[in-house]
This record gives C-alpha cells, sequence and structure tokens, in this order.
C-alpha cells in the first residue's frame, strides 16, 4: 500500500515537473491540442504565407518562432499573447510590427532580413535585452533613431547604407 502510494506520488510529481517547464511544438495541430501547455512554437521554415492566428489560442505562449517564411504581417492581436517575450521574425517580408506588440514583455526580437526600418514611437515602452535587424538596409540616422529607442537593447545590425535621405 504505501509502495503504490509513493509511486503515484512520484508519477505526480514527474508530471508536474514536466507541464511545468512547457512544451515545444512544431507545428499549429500540435500546439492546438496543448493550447496551455506551449510555452515555445517553432513554425520556421513552413512556407506560411501569413501569420496564422489560431496562434492567438496558446494563452502560455513565451517563445514564438516564425522564422524563414514569407510573413508579411503581424496582427495587432498579438497584444493577447500576454507571456510573449521572445520573437524571432528573420527572414520574412515584415515592413513593420504592430504598435500593440509594446504592451508584451518582450525582451528578444530577431527581424534580420526582414523590410523594418523603424519602429513606432510605443517600443521604448519595451524592456528589450536583444535587437537582430541585421541584413536590412538603413541609413545612420535610421540606425541611430532605433539605438536611441532601445537604450539598454544589445542591437546588432549591419553597416548603414549610403543610400541617401529617404521618405519613411
Amino acid at each position: 500500500m504505501q509502495r503504490k502510494f509513493l509511486l503515484s506520488l512520484l508519477f505526480c510529481l514527474v508530471v508536474e515537473l514536466v507541464f511545468s517547464q512547457g512544451l515545444t511544438c512544431y507545428s499549429i495541430d500540435e500546439a492546438l491540442l496543448h493550447k496551455d501547455s506551449v510555452t515555445t512554437l517553432i513554425l520556421k521554415k513552413q512556407k506560411l504565407q501569413s501569420f496564422p492566428l489560431k496562434i492567438l489560442e496558446l494563452n502560455n505562449l513565451e517563445r514564438l518562432d516564425i522564422s524563414r517564411n514569407y510573413i508579411k504581417e503581424i496582427p495587432s492581436k498579438i497584444q493577447e499573447l500576454k507571456h510573449l517575450h521572445y520573437v524571432n521574425a528573420a527572414q520574412n517580408q515584415l515592413t513593420s510590427l504592430p504598435k500593440e506588440i509594446s504592451q508584451l514583455p518582450i525582451d528578444t526580437l530577431i527581424l534580420w532580413d526582414n523590410m523594418i526600418r523603424a519602429f513606432d514611437t510605443s517600443f521604448a515602452n519595451l524592456e528589450l535585452k536583444y535587437l537582430d535587424i541585421r541584413a536590412i538596409q538603413m541609413t545612420r540616422k535610421e540606425q541611430n533613431a532605433i539605438k536611441k529607442l532601445f537604450p539598454k537593447a544589445r542591437i546588432r545590425k549591419d553597416h548603414p547604407c549610403n543610400c541617401g535621405d529617404r521618405k519613411n
């Protein structure tokens, strides 16, 4: 009797440990089967043409990797992902991010090889620690504006282009 109790207690502890560390999924369908347990979703290289709105159903999502797709826009409803702190959207076709992202606890933004050259001033609210904007042609003025917006962040960028004044 005592042995069964100890085994069931041990089983419960193992299950709690596994679920407390969160779950990593590699497809939307898999993630939706475990909505409340998914903390990391990796949709890298899945030929996505648009941001899958089903992602917004993952209430405990902390890390999102949608890199190497063809996404042109991230919806403003992303603000529903209250725990999201890491976003890798590298190598997509983004020209901007919705200002609603500034309401999230984002500390890491990986955006290299997109077309984002500026951020809304509301992004100053972010406690950004890391920003990757390599492979995006920017003037020195554009880069300086981003540095000013995120003074505490480590920013990875390429050398500024000598592309003259451009309209935003």
